[in-house]
Parts: C-alpha cells; structure tokens; sequence
C-alpha cells in the first residue's frame, strides 16, 4: 500500500469534514483546519484513502480516520510504521481489539484535549467560575467594549493584533510561539476557505483579543486560537464567552485543545472545569 501524503489541499477540506462528522472524532488535532494551518511549520501531512485520511506530523503518522482504517493500519504495519499517535480511549480500545498484542500505549498528558459544557462556558454559573464572572464585570464595567464576527471587515484587525501579541510575547525568541503565530497567520489569510468562525473583541474602539475555530460534526466546536491582551483584566475570559455565545445553538460541546504541557495553560485550561480531559496516547509497534 503506497500512500500519496502531501501537503494539504482546501480541494480535500470536504471530505475530512464528512470522514470527522461520520466517525464522531473529537481530537482538533484530526480537524481539516488544524491540519491545514499548521501544514508549513509542523510538516502537516495527509493523504486520502477510499473514505479514510491519515495525517503525518514530522514524519509521525496519526491515527486514520475512517472505515478503513483497520485495512489502512495493516498496510502502514507491512511497510513498517512502528507508532500512532493521536489516539484517544475509544481508539486505543479499537486497537487493543483488533489489534490484540500488537502494541504497547503510552499516555500523552501534554496532548489531552479539554472539553467542555457549552452551556457551562457561555453561563459561567457556579461558586468554581466566580472568578471568571468577576473579571468579566470588571472589563464590561471598565471598557467601551464591542464584539464583531471575524470577516471581511474585521479579519485585518485580527492579524494586526496577532502581530502584536507575538511581539509583546516576543515570540521570535521562543519557537513553538513562533510556529504558533505562524499557524494563526494561515488560518486567518483563509478563514473563508476553511469554513472558520470566530470573533473580535475592542476596548474602548482597539482590538485586544479575537478567537476563532471550527464545526466538529453538528454538536461540537473545535477552538483554535485565543489571542488577548493579558495586561486588559477580564479581556481573555470576555472573549471566551461572547465566542461561545455567538456558536450555532446546535453545538453541545467545546474542544479547547491541549495545554502542550505549559503549566500556566493547564492552569488556566483546568480554571474554567472541564467536563472531560481527552486523553491521547501513542502506540508503539511490539517488537
């Protein structure tokens, strides 16, 4: 079995869409998007198979996605594949099935995906998310504020202030921020094309912070980027909110992807109560 990998092409963003509604898949990172936008600076590639795709991320095959994905996994074996990654539980328990000695799992904290109520994020109710509604006070108390949906009119406002976020965090200096900024830049040059949805937040009439991301099947929501002026009190639980507000009333979860192991974003990630902690692992090939 030889697969054509490639960078990704927009041609392909409607069939990983349908392959990731049908197979109920909640990783962002097996999200058409995700693959897309960090294609350059992560070596994101994926090739199409029947009605399976299987993305690679510096040379590391992910998981497939797909009803032929079993027939595809026997093929990556034979060629000598010796690690997935990306896998959640109910992939793992599909592997250890089918799959029964084949590998050995290695759990992955850094890449659990957050999930979330999307009731609990737009309400914020409860003694445990307090804090956030008062820092949310404080802002709307304190600012001119405004919130317009991420488009034509708005997205140059985005890249201008994502511009800045990196410079403020100096983002040159440190290279996983850099790859970031750089996704965050693709994302937004073709926000249309990947069927993104999103918001721009202003304070007394200057942006200081936007979100955006994508449909995962017809009930969940899939967060890429957050960018806020952490120096502007209430700033980034304000634009988390009026983001989840704003989503299709059809949408019943939140996926704000993983923490990377960053300290002060797990804190933050674990602040507003998830209602699940996606745990991903890596299987190894048994030798």
């Amino acid at each position: 079995m030889i697969l054509n990998f490639e960078q990704p092409s927009l041609s392909q963003k409607e069939a990983v869409d349908r392959i990731v509604a049908e197979q109920g898949v909640r990783m962002c990172d097996q999200t058409f998007g995700n693959i897309f936008c960090w294609a350059k600076v992560a070596d994101a590639q994926l090739a199409i198979y029947k009605n399976t795709f299987v993305s690679k991320w510096h040379g590391m095959i992910a998981a497939p996605q797909g009803p032929q994905r079993k027939e595809l996994i026997e093929g990556l074996l034979a060629e000598g594949a010796e690690r997935l990654i990306g896998i959640d539980e109910p992939y793992k328990k599909w592997l250890e099935e089918q799959f029964e000695g084949r590998f050995s799992f290695k759990e992955r904290r850094a890449g659990a995906d957050y999930i979330y109520d999307r009731k609990a994020l737009e309400t914020l109710k409860g003694k445990k998310l307090a804090a956030k509604r008062n820092h949310i006070n404080f802002f709307e108390n304190n600012c001119r504020w405004e919130v317009k949906l991420l488009d034509d009119g708005t997205l140059e406002d985005a890249a201008r202030f994502n511009d800045w976020w990196c410079a403020e965090n100096d983002c040159g200096a440190e290279s996983s921020l850099m790859r970031e900024g750089c996704a965050v830049r693709r994302g937004l040059r073709h926000f249309k094309e990947l069927g993104f949805f999103g918001i721009i937040l202003y304070a007394d009439g200057a942006p200081c912070a936007f979100s955006y991301g994508e449909p995962m099947g017809k009930e969940g929501f899939c967060v890429h980027v957050e960018k806020a002026n952490a120096d502007l009190r209430g700033a980034y639980p304000m634009v988390n909110r009026e983001l989840v507000k704003r989503l299709d009333p059809a949408i019943r979860w939140i996926n704000r992807e993983d923490d990377t192991g960053d300290e002060g974003l797990r804190k933050a990630k674990l602040s507003y109560r998830p209602m699940e902690l996606l745990m991903k692992y890596t299987a190894e090939v048994m030798k």
